[in-house]
């Protein structure tokens, strides 16, 4: 069988690279109005720069640490430790340039400026600003690095376990194929589930899938100590996570301690139910 690669990453595919840009474009756009609104406000009251919280504020911009002017000095004027727009591009595959976070940080300054000003509640600004924050999340699960030749099957430098393939699922999304991949009990938590693989490849990845369903993989019985101690490993955090909900006051943390808690103890529960 004739070697086949493929690459589908944010710097590759269009609508990854808009997703990717999603959280400069929060992070930068709130960053922007901040700035913009505490420059409004130093120039329709210039009296504050002499006050005693504008002089501490001018002091720390000056010598106060390593985003003030005297620590960052010495690089701003040798040309060797200067950073340039080549090495924030990156390596070969980075999806962002100065160009693009500058238009998306712009873009997004924009939009929360329209919310705001339309009344869309601040709560829902907010979530929404969190919520591209976390796109390289997505992005991370939709990016593939595939090969295949004839010792199998790899995905993202990670090899897929043919033999213990238990089934093989597939949605067409344009001009590239979504393969959600099953595996028989105790296969492990590392291995590849989630891919994306273009129309050209799709029919040969497939093929080389099916194959690996139609094997008798030998199943091994799940150890019963390692299984009790994850599930009460994961009964406890969601014990805390439940607790955290209702015991912090501070409504911005109290969703994050209890997703990310609850998260935890939910994917031990998981391992501990079907047996890693």
């Amino acid at each position: 069988m004739p070697s086949l690669e493929w690459s589908i990453d944010a710097s590759t595919s269009r609508p990854l690279r808009i997703v990717a840009h999603l959280s400069p474009a929060a992070l930068g756009g709130a960053l922007l109005l901040v700035l913009g609104a505490g420059l409004v406000f130093v120039v329709t009251n210039p009296t504050v720069l002499f006050s005693g919280p504008g002089l501490v504020l001018l002091l720390l911009l000056v010598i106060g640490g390593p985003s003030s002017l005297a620590y960052l000095w010495p690089m701003l004027t040798d040309p060797e430790q200067r950073p340039s727009t080549a090495e924030f591009a990156g390596a070969e595959g980075f999806p962002f340039s100065v160009r693009s976070v500058s238009i998306a940080a712009a873009s997004g300054a924009v939009v929360i400026l329209g919310l705001v000003v339309v009344g869309v509640p601040f709560e829902v600004v907010y979530w929404l600003v969190v919520v591209c924050v976390f796109s390289p999340i997505l992005v991370a699960m939709a990016t593939t690095r595939g090969e295949l030749d004839g010792e199998g099957l790899a995905i993202n430098r990670t090899e897929v376990p043919l033999a213990r393939l238990r089934r093989v699922r597939s949605a067409r999304l344009g001009d590239h194929t979504v393969v959600w991949l099953s595996y028989v009990e105790r296969t492990g938590l590392f291995v590849p589930r989630l891919f994306v693989v273009p129309r050209s490849k799709r029919e040969a990845v497939l093929d080389r899938l099916d194959a690996g369903v139609d094997a008798d993989p030998a199943i091994e019985p799940p150890d019963r100590a390692v299984q009790t101690v994850l599930l009460i490993g994961g009964a406890l955090f969601l014990g805390v996570a439940a607790l955290a909900s209702v015991s912090i006051d501070e409504p911005a943390i109290r969703p994050y301690a209890a997703v990310v808690l609850g998260g935890i103890g939910a994917a031990l529960g998981l391992a501990g139910w079907r047996g890693i």
